[in-house]
């Protein structure tokens, strides 16, 4: 387990600003691309150039801050950003690919630009850290690029699903529905991913029960298995009653979405932590 200093404060925050960013982008990219939401509607067309903006500063600012935390601090940290480049180009390239087609996918309404967009950004993810330096760098990094495509569209729910005054009951239940018949395919995926990294980067069964990623990793589980249940009580409970007794299912729903979007933060916290102080065993 690394020590956490100043610096290591600094990169912990970033990192999380990296993976916050891409999440959104990604996930609200996924709904427009699933047909959750409609890629003709202007709301969303802001939030996801809002969103591709926002990781592209997030890209930048841990390409910078790599750089730093090499250096050991501000001095001498411009002499390493070729090597820094050299480390993560694979990456960053995929990170400013994606930005440029999840922009074009929102300026144009277009489903197949923003799905391409979302699936680039978060193979960027499986293109630098352990990923990289694992013995299947291309195996673990599709794997990593599958789990937060997944991951970003079942996070961006209490984005999308939050019961508001410009979306009519009819519309919102329609969203909802739609999301839940997506999830129920989506979610049994991004579970089976999140374990196959556990193992491949915890070392195992022994790796990931005497280790504090393991720890990290156990705590990211708990999270998703209760936003899980939550999201079944959704599909099997509220689905229905969204449609029949609007008026009493939206504040449950405000609800379950306020309760997943704490679960879901609880659980990028953990991921950060882990990938970043408490480093895997490969």
């Amino acid at each position: 387990m690394l020590a956490l200093d100043g610096l290591g404060v600094a990169g912990l925050f970033v990192k999380a600003a990296w993976v916050v960013t891409g999440l959104w982008a990604i996930g609200l990219s996924m709904q427009a691309a699933c047909g959750v939401i409609s890629a003709r509607e202007a709301s969303l067309r802001r939030s996801i150039l809002v969103a591709a903006t926002a990781l592209a500063v997030a890209v930048a600012t841990r390409f910078g801050m790599s750089a730093v935390e090499l250096a050991g601090g501000l001095d001498g940290a411009i002499g390493l950003a070729g090597l820094v480049f050299e480390i993560k180009q694979n990456s960053i390239f995929s990170s400013a690919t994606a930005c440029c087609l999840l922009a074009a996918g929102a300026a144009f309404r277009s489903r197949l630009l923003l799905a391409c967009g979302a699936i680039l950004a978060a193979l960027a993810f499986g293109l630098t850290g352990h990923a990289r330096s694992h013995d299947m760098p291309w195996l673990a990094a599709g794997i990593v690029g599958l789990h937060v495509v997944l991951a970003g569209f079942w996070a961006s729910a209490p984005l999308t699903l939050w019961p508001i005054n410009s979306l009519s009951s009819v519309e919102l239940a329609a969203r909802n529905r739609r999301f839940g018949q997506v999830a129920i395919i989506a979610v049994p995926g991004l579970m089976i991913a999140g374990a196959g990294l556990a193992w491949l980067f915890g070392g195992g069964v022994e790796g990931l029960t005497r280790s504090a990623y393991g720890t990290m990793i156990a705590i990211k589980a708990i999270c998703a298995i209760v936003a899980l249940c939550l999201g079944a009580w959704n599909r099997l409970a509220l689905a229905e009653a969204l449609e029949t007794e609007p008026s009493r299912a939206q504040p449950l729903l405000a609800r379950a979405m306020a309760l997943d979007a704490a679960l879901f933060a609880a659980a990028i916290l953990a991921v950060v932590f882990a990938t970043t102080i408490a480093a895997p065993a490969s």
